[in-house]
């Protein structure tokens, strides 16, 4: 059950090379609550906690647009100001980036790193959707016999699994990539400590950046 209410949480919450790359982020606002002269942010966080804002957009014919320069791939978040509510992970990275934040489904792709981390996302949603209708089942429906409710907690424990396979999967496959890392940190229950130890030895040294190390010094 572990694994399962990790997985959740990761639900709620899914490298480039070296030298200076420039970036552009494309992005769209469909989603309720937004218009124009709405501000998004996009930032970072060094401690895993707190926000650190490094530049502003303004949504207009909804649409809005970043542009700079990166070193590596760095974990970043689209913020709306006004709420400060986070809306969606983004890994910074040289390359034409597209957002969509919208109600159903909040997507970024257009470089390496964005893709395989939303081909991720993607991969994952089927079991999270069935994880999160067999919970509300279990806890909600009051007239499951005792052997349903067993029933449901074995469907549960399946579907879990199946999804950690998954997330294993990419981590092993990724870990040198700053999505890998992430979802490595993420799901490190998944992995026992000789396993966790090899795939940490692996993050290669252009993603233990600053704006990173909310991920990397879990790891230490």
């Amino acid at each position: 059950m572990k694994k399962i209410f990790s997985l959740i949480a990761l639900m709620a919450l899914i490298v480039s090379c070296g030298g200076t790359q420039s970036y552009k982020i494309d992005g769209t606002v469909s989603a309720e609550g937004f218009a124009d002269g709405d501000t998004i942010s996009l930032g970072y966080s060094v401690d895993g906690a707190s926000y650190t804002p490094e530049s502003y957009a303004v949504i207009k014919d909804g649409k809005f647009e970043f542009s700079g320069n990166v070193e590596n791939s760095k974990l970043y978040y689209l913020v709306n100001h006004k709420t400060e509510e986070p809306l969606v992970i983004l890994f910074l990275e040289g390359g034409n980036i597209k957002a969509n934040i919208d109600n159903e489904k909040n997507e970024v792709t257009g470089t390496n790193s964005n893709d395989i981390y939303t081909e991720l996302q993607g991969n994952l949603y089927t079991y999270f959707s069935q994880l999160q209708e067999k919970q509300i089942a279990l806890y909600m429906d009051t007239t499951l016999t005792e052997e349903q409710r067993e029933s449901v907690l074995n469907e549960l424990q399946t579907l879990s699994e199946k999804a950690s396979e998954v997330a294993r999967e990419f981590v092993t496959k990724n870990v040198e990539t700053l999505p890998g890392l992430f979802i490595l940190v993420q799901c490190a229950n998944m992995f026992d400590d000789e396993e966790f130890d090899a795939l940490v030895a692996q993050v290669p040294e252009n993603l233990k950046d600053e704006s990173n190390n909310c991920l990397y010094s879990v790891l230490l």
